[in-house]
C-alpha cells in the first residue's frame, strides 16, 4: 500500500507509521514536503486575497520514520525520489519517504470541473465582482 499525502496533513497524524512499524505492515509513505498547507493557503487566497498561518517548519520526517522503527528516506529530486521509492519496495517493511517539493505543485483538487488553475481563477474573479 502507497500513501501520497501533504506535509500538512502528515503532521495532522502520522502515528499510523507506529502502528505499521508494529505489525510489519509494509505501507510507503510519500510525504510531499513544501513547508505549507497548500490546500488552506488556495483558499485563502482565492477567498480573501491573501493567506496567513499555512507556511510552517518540517522536521526532519526519514530521521522520525527511522526512529520509530521504519525505513526513512529523503528525495530531493526524481531520481532520488525513483531510488528511494524502488528500496521502500523491496524492503517489504513501513517506510516515509520525505519527498522535497516546491511550492509552485499544485495538487489535483479543484472547486472547478475545468481544473485548479482555472478555479483559482474564477473564484478570484467573482470574488473581485462581488466586492
Amino acid at each position: 500500500m502507497v500513501v501520497g499525502c501533504g506535509d500538512g496533513c502528515y503532521q495532522l497524524a502520522g502515528f499510523e507509521l507506529m502502528t505499521a512499524v508494529e505489525h510489519n505492515i509494509p505501507v510507503i509513505w510519500v510525504i510531499f514536503n513544501d513547508g505549507e498547507f497548500k490546500l488552506i493557503k488556495i483558499y485563502q487566497e482565492t477567498t480573501y486575497l491573501e493567506s496567513g498561518l499555512v507556511e510552517f517548519q518540517n522536521p526532519d520526517f526519514a530521521a522520525h520514520a527511522r526512529a520509530c522503527g521504519a525505513e526513512g528516506y529523503t528525495a530531493e529530486s526524481l531520481d532520488e525520489f525513483e531510488s528511494a521509492f524502488r528500496k521502500a519496495l523491496s524492503s517489504g517493511r513501513p517506510a516515509v519517504i520525505d519527498a522535497h517539493i516546491t511550492r509552485w505543485a499544485i495538487p489535483h483538487y479543484s472547486p472547478s470541473p475545468k481544473g485548479v488553475i482555472h478555479g483559482i481563477v474564477e473564484t478570484i474573479e467573482e470574488r473581485l465582482r462581488n466586492r
